[in-house]
């Protein structure tokens, strides 16, 4: 477990409720760094363990592999809904297996001004450091913010077309959203034969496939019309697409209630998966790789050992954060195993019928 101590000056968390806070970061006994705090999220803002987004000013925070990589920005996740706090390590650790760029992540025990605020999930922020990390050629990102992200031109808030197209997008640092609105005509205008290759067109085709696989096995219902950021390729002009948001998965809703085994369906749902999985080409190929992944990085043989090794990690730290302390957590971690057992299951029998 690693250790960030964050000083904000006494009393921060009222002052963080009305906006950023400057302060001092130390990782590990490491230099104290200057910093600017804000809570982050929307929803979760209510919960009393809240969430932080954390920018330094100046001196940059080291952060390797690789050798001499720092960040500009980390986030300091609470996960407050799920009792186990391994949702999104799950998550973040099985996307990449399944060939999916997805944050770094690390458990980290957290003091705000000498007070012991509990165990959060570090995050790597989806920037212009993310793609340098990855050997990747700085270009565009943008964030989906809301469910107007669904890939569609009829928003699912108003049913009438989304003025301008590129609604429920946040382009970082400015970037101009003519791709998007580009995509998104090309999508949804393109005859039912020629969909699978305008999609290759415009994304990384395999690594979407299987970001739609990560997401419905996992079941994260907001998963598909948003939660997500798209980084441009400069050279090939492709998406790939980037998960984010991962808490409220492998069995729970937003809430932290119980989510039912088949919440959320084989194919997802945005207009994007829609239209693919509409061609038998693309329902084919979606079917061979979500076939593949479940008996792959997705079966329990490859799934258990890693919920052990993390719950035999957390069960450690548990006691430190008098939120996971309450749960109990042997049950909780179960109820994570039981999932990827029966949900597999459920998705073979749903794969077959599709």
């Amino acid at each position: 477990m690693e250790i960030c101590d964050l000083d904000l000056g006494p009393d921060p968390w009222p002052r963080l409720a009305e906006g950023s806070v400057a302060g001092r970061l130390s990782w590990n006994g490491g230099p104290s760094l200057a910093v600017s705090v804000r809570i982050r999220g929307a929803h979760s803002r209510k919960f009393p363990k809240r969430s932080l987004q954390v920018t330094f000013l100046g001196v940059r925070m080291p952060d390797e592999p690789p050798v001499g990589h720092t960040v500009r920005r980390i986030h300091l996740n609470a996960d407050f809904v799920d009792p186990t706090l391994m949702r999104t390590a799950l998550c973040y650790t099985l996307f990449p297996r399944l060939g999916v760029d997805a944050p770094r992540w690390r458990h980290v025990l957290l003091t705000v001004s000498g007070q012991p605020a509990g165990v959060y999930v570090a995050l790597e922020s989806v920037d212009a450091d993310f793609c340098r990390r990855r050997g990747w050629t700085t270009g565009p990102i943008f964030y989906a913010v809301n469910r107007n992200a669904n890939f569609g031109l009829i928003s699912p808030f108003t049913r009438t077309l989304k003025e301008p197209l590129e609604k429920g997008y946040y382009a970082l640092a400015g970037a101009d959203m003519e791709p998007i609105r580009q995509m998104l005509m090309a999508i949804n205008l393109a005859p039912l034969e020629e969909v699978p290759a305008v999609a290759a067109r415009w994304f990384d085709l395999d690594r979407y496939l299987h970001w739609v696989i990560g997401a419905v096995f996992f079941g994260n219902r907001d998963g598909f019309l948003h939660n997500y950021a798209l980084y441009l390729e400069p050279n090939e002009r492709r998406f790939r697409i980037i998960p984010w948001d991962y808490d409220a998965t492998w069995g729970i809703d937003i809430h932290g209630r119980p989510a039912r085994l088949d919440r959320v369906p084989v194919t997802g749902w945005n207009k994007l998966s829609y239209r693919l999985f509409q061609h038998p080409e693309g329902r084919t190929r979606f079917r061979r790789a979500f076939t593949a992944a479940l008996d792959g990085p997705l079966s329990p043989d490859a799934v258990l050992p890693l919920i052990d090794r993390l719950s035999g990690r957390m069960a450690r730290w548990r006691d430190r954060d008098p939120y996971l302390a309450r749960a109990d957590f042997p049950s909780e971690v179960e109820r994570l195993r039981r999932w990827a057992v029966e949900r597999r299951d459920l998705l073979l029998r749903q794969l077959d019928a599709m």
